[in-house]
């Protein structure tokens, strides 16, 4: 298979808004809400007479109406107070630079105190801090650039892959150890394992990619198969791509032509990528594979008729959606390994 390194991003920390599930007495707005108007009222009143929660929830409310300034401003009179929610939605602000100028330092030294924090009410935001840190640590953003210390905020955050550690830092820890530099395929199957089994759609697709390829693990084409259709039914371009190539090399080319030429039809990635929840380097790699080999059937005449003229325009488009898969994919070709 094609894609037996998975990628890692390496383009953002771009951080979320807490949607986690918290302690019953604590009221955390979800990421897409907004207050009606008897709602925002009595917020109001009660964040103006020093109410820490009605605070938080009501820079939040700012925050999703595009007001930054009012969102900030409530969010730091919520965070002197203590509130680690309103601290944690500050540091990511500054650090992604949503409604101020970005500062990488100050969003940092915020995640810390977040991680330092022991107030029981906020442990549950602990991890998401650790992962944030991490991306930090890796990228060299707003603090000196340390694969070491990334790997170990992420251990921290995944918590040994328990669901209630950070199921981004569990995926992140798979695809770290599958770069050269920090290659370790058994650590990076356990991880991705346990991502998976938490919900990361990523992980699910790259497990698929470890078992069918016998990565860190032993080879078992029947989880493979499996792992890839599960995350390609929910939405995966990178697992939808790699069942494509299942599909090829088990010689079923018709179902790998009408799979390929689907995943082929993607037109824009972000939104692609966005809509599912991974991350835009693995719809591009999932889209670059759809794109190769729906020209290979094309140009072959397997599982499709024979076109040369339209395998021309999906090689090309190979070439442009994710050219370092086309380069290795043309190898192999000249190799006559596909």
């Amino acid at each position: 298979m094609a894609e037996v390194e998975v990628p890692l991003t390496l383009t953002s920390i771009k951080t979320q808004m807490v949607t986690e599930t918290v302690p019953e007495d604590e009221t955390v707005p979800q990421a897409d809400s907004k207050l009606d108007r008897e709602t925002f009222e009595k917020t109001k009143s009660l964040a103006q007479q020093g109410h820490t929660k009605s605070q938080f929830k009501l820079g939040m409310h700012y925050i999703q109406i595009e007001d930054f300034g009012q969102g900030m401003r409530w969010l730091e009179r919520s965070s002197t107070m203590g509130d680690m929610q309103a601290l944690f939605q500050l540091s990511n602000m500054y650090y992604d630079g949503v409604g101020t100028l970005p500062n990488l330092t100050k969003g940092v030294e915020m995640l810390k105190d977040v991680v330092s924090n022991t107030d029981p009410n906020f442990q549950y935001l602990i991890p998401h801090a650790q992962y944030n840190l991490g991306m930090a640590a890796f990228m060299g953003y707003g603090v000196k650039q340390n694969d070491e210390l990334a790997e170990h905020y992420w251990l921290l955050a995944g918590k040994e892959g328990d669901p209630d550690g950070s199921i981004a830092a569990q995926s992140q820890l798979g695809m770290f150890y599958t770069r050269r530099d920090t290659k370790d395929t058994k650590k990076a199957f356990y991880w991705h394992y346990f991502a998976a089994q938490n919900g990361s759609l990523e992980s699910k697709g790259a497990l698929g990619v470890m078992y069918y390829r016998g990565v860190g693990t032993s080879p078992d084409k029947e989880l493979a198969f499996k792992n890839l259709c599960e995350a390609s039914e929910q939405g995966s371009l990178f697992a939808q791509g790699n069942l494509v190539v299942y599909y090829y090399e088990s010689r079923l080319f018709t179902r790998a032509a009408h799979c390929a030429w689907s995943v082929a039809q993607t037109e824009s990635l972000e939104e692609a990528a966005e809509k599912s929840g991974c991350l835009l380097e693995f719809a591009r790699r999932g889209v670059g594979l759809g794109c190769f080999y729906y020209a290979r059937c094309l140009h072959t005449g397997k599982g499709v008729q024979k076109n040369e003229a339209e395998a021309q325009k999906y090689f090309s488009k190979a070439v442009l959606v994710c050219p370092e898969t086309a380069v290795e994919l043309n190898q192999k070709l000249k190799n006559d390994e596909l």
